[in-house]
């Protein structure tokens, strides 16, 4: 704020100096006296003593520069600067728009945000994934900025770096930061940001790093328009990308989708899709299944569900395996490609070890994001689209009867061999009917000291020893000799025969295996060969 004030205001001493202290509690960043057309020139030696201790610059104009004039005069220069910088972002957003009308990506728009700014540029997410770097010049300059840019997270994601306008920034460090300096002295890293900001949602920031001292007044301001354009436009690339990620992830889970429960309406629209999700369908699959309480609410959060996928494809499985996984319902389906030879494509027995191993990474990389409840089952290796159904239907066999039994969080349906080889008993009316009849006579026996199923089934797993089997129930011994001794009666046979023993734990693994079947015959069934 400049004052144009007449000479006349300045004759008196007193009324000179309280005059000018005003100004300079009002932050004026200048005084200029007029003095009236055929006045004598004023004596400012007063005005001038009391300006120069109050900090504000006094100056004397001719007769001709009235108030209008100087208007004038600074209403000119100020419109000249807005246009200057009005052109000069016109200039920043065309060559910017260039960039991002061609779809080049975040890392094409950085590179063109250092070509405008002559500085290094860093592109962060908002979860602190540095996106792109540009103009470092060297990898330990990028290395050292990588580090900067950790230490500093918690201040950028503050409150006060949230809002949509340009801020400066002093990246500090434990550890001096030489790299960034031309003679390589100690001194903090300063950053021009922006915040990438859509509807009212944080994507991330925009740092351009100063690369030697303070900049003036001039460059800091040419910064600043280069830092809010660039934020703007790298925003609506970041944008396009998460669309694009977004729309390919859906593809991508119905896909998975329609190849787990043959949904395919023939051979060739199951060619045509698998093409475009690169699927071959004449190699071998093996197929997981993955489940969590953590995914159950995570489901409705597309960031989780696009960190989880990001993680289980950051897993390298050896011999150049590919996966493809997406969000099923509850769960995270995982369809793992095995490399084979023509001459081991009968041979599903050699890539089981290869198969656990992955579920195994698969278990050690997702626990971290998804807790100590996450289980993660596998079928048996397949070939092509029908080995997929049939891997898929039977991880989630292994993972009802996983859940059922208390078996390992990470657990194959080979390695559940019994329910694997009764599996057609199961299926079959015969064998419903005798487990139905022989539980039957236990379930319809009932105590205060418990079911008499549960009280077999415990004698059966001690192997017959009774003291073992009333301890684990918390039962008196003569009370569990009383308790088989009933269920002898109602089974009308003897619990302490082998025979008797089997036939009781062979019903007991033919309901649990019927009812985890029982459970998904709504959602999909055996794969058969009449589907593609």
């Amino acid at each position: 704020m400049a004052v144009h004030a007449p000479a006349t205001a300045f004759t008196s001493p007193a009324q000179t100096e309280t005059l000018i202290k005003d100004l300079a509690r009002l932050h004026a960043s200048a005084l200029l006296v007029w003095p009236p057309p055929g006045e004598a020139a004023p004596d400012l030696t007063v005005a001038a003593r009391a300006a120069g201790k109050a900090g504000v610059p006094i100056i004397e104009l001719r007769p001709e520069a009235d108030y209008r004039t100087v208007s004038r005069l600074v209403a000119g220069k100020t419109l000249a600067q807005t246009s200057h910088v009005l052109q000069y972002g016109d200039h920043v957003h065309r060559a910017l728009a260039e960039v991002l009308a061609r779809g080049s990506g975040i890392p094409a728009m950085a590179r063109a945000i250092t070509g405008l700014s002559h500085c290094p540029v860093m592109v962060v997410a908002a979860s602190g994934e540095l996106l792109a770097a540009s103009g470092f010049g060297s990898a330990k300059k990028a290395a050292e900025a990588g580090r900067l840019l950790t230490e500093n997270l918690a201040s950028l994601r503050g409150g006060s770096w949230a809002g949509t306008g340009p801020f400066e920034l002093e990246l500090v460090s434990e550890q001096p930061a030489r790299e960034f300096a031309a003679d390589g002295a100690e001194r903090p890293v300063r950053a021009l940001g922006a915040a990438i900001v859509f509807g009212g949602e944080l994507y991330g920031w925009l740092l351009l790093i100063e690369p030697s001292g303070p900049l003036d007044d001039h460059d800091l301001a040419h910064q600043r328009v280069i830092a809010e354009h660039g934020a703007t436009l790298t925003g609506s690339e970041m944008l396009r990308l998460h669309s694009i990620e977004v729309a390919e992830e859906r593809a991508r889970g119905d896909f998975v989708d329609c190849l787990i429960h043959r949904r395919f309406a023939d051979q060739y629209e199951l060619q045509a899709r698998a093409r475009h999700h690169r699927f071959d369908v004449d190699r071998s699959y093996a197929v997981y299944v993955v489940t969590a309480a953590a995914l159950t609410v995570g489901r409705r959060d597309p960031g989780y569900m696009s960190a989880m996928m990001r993680i289980i494809h950051a897993i390298e499985p050896p011999d150049e395996r590919r996966t493809l996984a997406a969000p099923v319902g509850t769960s995270i389906v995982v369809i793992l490609r095995l490399p084979k030879s023509p001459a081991e494509l009968r041979d599903s027995l050699r890539e089981q070890p290869a198969v656990a191993q992955y579920a195994h990474q698969l278990h050690r990389a997702l626990r971290g994001k998804t807790g100590e409840d996450l289980r993660i089952t596998y079928g048996q290796s397949g070939h092509g689209a029908q080995g997929v159904a049939a891997g898929y239907y039977e991880a989630q066999v292994a993972m009802g009867l996983a859940r059922r039994t208390g078996a390992a969080p990470v657990c194959g349906y080979g390695d559940l061999r019994i329910f694997a080889a009764i599996k057609d008993v199961a299926a079959s009316d015969e064998g419903r009917a005798f487990a139905r009849e022989t539980l039957g006579a236990l379930r319809r026996v009932r105590s205060q000291t418990g079911d008499l199923e549960q009280i077999v089934l415990a004698y059966i797993k001690a192997s017959g020893n009774l003291n073992a089997a009333a301890r684990s129930l918390n039962l008196h011994r003569n009370t569990m000799l009383y308790k088989l001794e009933r269920a002898s009666r109602a089974l009308r046979m003897d619990i302490r025969l082998a025979d008797t023993q089997f036939m009781v734990w062979l019903a007991h693994h033919i309901d649990i295996l019927a009812s985890v079947t029982g459970t998904m015959s709504d959602e999909l069934a055996p794969p058969g060969d009449d589907h593609p």
